[in-house]
């Protein structure tokens, strides 16, 4: 068995396709299975059977967040007894732009969508074709959950995080859309600019001003509260409009850039601080370069442990790959282990 795909079929773009698996596995043919995934639950058996049959490719029909659970749920399979010691890793795995921004395919040349990948993909096993592949650092992370039955340690991985502020806000407010896009994040950004001038200023509280025009500043600059420690540095205040980390750069939808020092290998690229909303707008430009962010209160740098504690009432709700993780006591970033990802390229 060379090529093993997951696909949810209770995703957004999939609810209306419920010949999903079968399309997928006809494309795929006698080189692979195909197998729907009904819950995150559902997702480690089906893995666990694609290291049995030493598949050599895993697939995700979706974007950053399938991938995500992949690698999470395929590392947790990797550690149980029937593989740990045995020359088992994690097999070369690929997304399949089939998410709302795909930073993670945008970073390593994947284009085209799930079909045409997966078809490019089998031709090339046939033909024995050498298909391409580069490694990527993505992050360990560690996390404590507040629940009904008292904390919870987990474990996940991932490649970027908005842990708090700005970032974390921003997707709140991108994935209350009905059809979340690229288009979406020009709109979110659109919208923060002009509330800004009522919502941070008295004006909010003139009569008959819309709620939404006097609220969506204030709520998209809302700091988070926690402990922040960089590198082993407990870093001033505990009001931070910034809180994000990655182990690669990413494009969020060709319209902004970010994390460019989390492409050198061994290392991770936090931007962390308590810069006012009138400094974060300023460096807007930067960010649609693709530049580090500048300013006296915010560091962006290269770093190789970020640890950050829930601090007050306001429990950590950080975004990772996409897939948000809610009631977090602390979270610690660090570097993890290096995925293998193929450089396919499929037709738009």
């Amino acid at each position: 068995m060379h090529i093993g795909v997951i696909t949810n079929p209770n995703s957004r773009k999939n609810k209306n396709r419920p010949d999903r698996a079968q399309r997928l596995q006809s494309i795929v043919g006698n080189m692979g299975e195909v197998h729907a995934t009904e819950s995150v639950d559902s997702i480690k058996p089906v893995l666990r059977e694609f290291l049995r049959k030493r598949a050599r490719y895993w697939v995700a029909d979706g974007g950053d967040g399938a991938l995500h659970w992949m690698l999470r749920m395929g590392m947790e399979v990797l550690q149980e007894e029937e593989f740990a010691g045995q020359a088992f890793r994690l097999p070369i795995t690929m997304p399949t732009n089939g998410g709302t921004i795909d930073f993670i395919a945008n970073n390593v040349g994947i284009k085209g969508d799930a079909e045409s990948l997966l078809g490019t993909l089998r031709s090339r096993i046939e033909a024995g074709h050498r298909i391409e592949e580069t490694e990527v650092d993505s992050m360990v992370i560690d996390g404590i959950e507040a629940t009904d039955d008292g904390d919870v340690p987990f474990r996940t991985y991932g490649f970027a995080v908005a842990a708090g502020g700005v970032g974390q806000r921003f997707f709140s407010k991108y994935y209350a859309d009905a059809d979340p896009n690229p288009k979406t994040i020009l709109k979110v950004f659109a919208n923060t600019m002009m509330s800004m001038p009522i919502a941070l200023s008295p004006l909010r509280k003139l009569p008959g001003m819309p709620v939404g025009l006097a609220n969506y500043a204030r709520e998209f600059f809302q700091p988070t509260r926690a402990k922040v420690t960089l590198d082993g540095m407990i870093l001033p205040d505990d009001h931070f409009t910034g809180i994000h980390i990655a182990s690669m750069s990413i494009n969020l939808g060709n319209v902004v850039r970010f994390f460019g020092q989390a492409d050198q290998p061994g290392l991770m690229n936090c931007i962390v601080g308590t810069p006012s909303p009138l400094a974060i707008a300023m460096n807007l430009p930067r960010m649609i370069r693709g530049d580090a962010m500048r300013g006296r209160n915010v560091l962006d740098r290269p770093c190789r442990e970020l640890v950050v504690e829930a601090k007050g009432d306001e429990l950590l709700e950080p975004v990772i790959d996409g897939e948000y993780y809610r009631n977090l006591k602390q979270v610690r970033f660090r570097v993890g282990p290096r995925v293998r990802i193929p450089k396919v390229v499929g037709k738009k």
